[in-house]
């Protein structure tokens, strides 16, 4: 049987949302008066539960005693919704959210039957992602916390992204690429800068990237083709165990010292990747050329990583199937992609990786929410990334598919307790 009763999640969630849209205050949903005390609010659900509403998070809303008496039980009055939504589209701010309008906000009432989404709606909500992020990729579609509609609207309303893409400005390369302008593009990059790397091959640099190029030119097998014998610059062999070790001593007669931020092409040594397959360790290897060993956590810069998720990919897809199966071959530690990005699905973002999901995730997003205000109710601390599941919480992969920080959800829950409980 369904609970008419809001959980301490939802509710939460509705405060939270209340206070954002109404830059800090609570305020009625319905006549915007100012609620003093979490006493005065009353949760209610948008759609009635006695029709099928469910107490879900977006059919719930906080009303004042006197507007939730009126409302008893019956819908909201078509006008209101409509003076609202002429109100907002004409730009006034009186009772207009701070951040902007979720899909579903857009596309219909919570809980009721949605229409299908107008293209008008569509473009708005495409529109105020482009004019935030300045781009939108595919993966962006399928990412919660973009709020962005199903990827089948695109098709709907534009035919593909390519195509949606230019209708709002956004210049797409790839619809230009072939085998006379790839070949074209990299040597004029050449002539200008003398060399090329992996790295370059960016929308920035006007590149196309590494899968392109291959597919286009499917003789050639990796990138060192492609700089051998498609601009005809000269490469080293392949890294063997002695040139590894004879490069490092080289280095460390030059410069006294070798570190991982030292493993690059630049330097003629072999990256942390190859280092690691042949010594198992950096230390290993420094001592093996007499380096001084230094310590583990050394800084890493994005550059180094950036070139080495280039290596450990090379020319294929970039797609892993966990984040474990990654870091078992992957040269730098968990801890350092967390540190340096704040938590590996931002990571995966940026490099464009995509996990594949081998089975259903065990929480919605309501359930992920359950669990986290549960465990911040019982005054518990926020307890470590690889705990999680060890406790019975949903793990850091699953809060990354609702939050884009898996610590989000508890920071969020314990400062809605505390306000709750002054």
């Amino acid at each position: 049987m369904a609970n008419r009763d809001f959980s301490d999640s939802v509710k939460l969630n509705a405060i939270t949302e209340n206070l954002r849209n109404n830059n800090g205050d609570i305020r009625c949903s319905i006549c915007g008066i100012k609620l003093s005390s979490i006493n005065e609010c009353h949760f209610d659900h948008i759609f009635p539960f006695a029709k099928g509403g469910k107490s879900t998070a977006d059919n719930c809303q906080i009303l004042c005693i006197s507007c939730n008496l009126k409302k008893n039980d019956k819908e909201l009055e078509d006008f209101l919704l409509e003076e609202k939504a002429k109100k907002f589209f004409a730009g006034e701010t009186s009772f207009a959210p701070v951040r902007e309008p979720s899909v579903e906000s857009l596309s219909g009432s919570a809980g009721r039957p949605k229409d299908s989404m107008s293209k008008e709606i569509f473009d708005q909500i495409i529109l105020r992602f482009i004019s935030r992020k300045g781009e939108i990729n595919k993966v962006d579609f399928g990412r919660e916390y973009n709020h962005l509609p199903s990827i089948h609207y695109v098709k709907k309303y534009y035919g593909d992204l390519g195509t949606l893409k230019k209708a709002f400005g956004i210049e797409d390369l790839s619809a230009n690429w072939d085998r006379e302008t790839i070949k074209t593009a990299l040597k004029t990059y050449v002539e200008q800068y003398g060399d090329i790397l992996q790295k370059d091959l960016t929308k920035k640099n006007k590149l196309p990237s590494l899968p392109c190029i291959l597919y286009y030119f499917p003789e050639y097998k990796s990138f060192t083709d492609i700089k051998r014998n498609l601009l005809g610059l000269a490469v080293r062999s392949n890294w063997d165990y002695q040139s590894v070790l004879q490069a490092g001593k080289d280095y460390v007669v030059k410069h006294g010292k070798i570190t991982e931020s030292s493993l690059r092409a630049e330097n003629n040594l072999p990256t942390s990747k190859v280092v690691y397959n042949y010594f198992g360790s950096l230390a290993a290897y420094q001592q093996a050329v007499g380096s001084q060993i230094t310590q583990k956590n050394d800084f890493i810069s994005e550059a180094e990583i950036e070139n080495a998720v280039n290596q450990y990919f090379g020319g294929d897809e970039r797609v892993v199937d966990s984040m474990k199966q990654f870091f078992e071959s992957f040269p730098y530690s968990p801890s350092t992609i967390h540190k340096r990005f704040g938590s590996f699905h931002a990571f995966c973002q940026k490099y464009n990786i995509v996990v594949k999901q081998s089975k259903k995730a065990k929480y919605t997003k309501q359930e992920v929410d359950d669990a986290v205000a549960e465990w911040i109710k019982s005054g518990k601390e926020i307890p470590a990334a690889k705990e999680l599941s060890k406790l019975g919480l949903p793990s850091m992969s699953v809060i990354l598919k609702y939050y884009e920080d898996w610590k989000e959800p508890f920071v969020l829950y314990r400062k809605l307790y505390e306000k709750l409980n002054k």
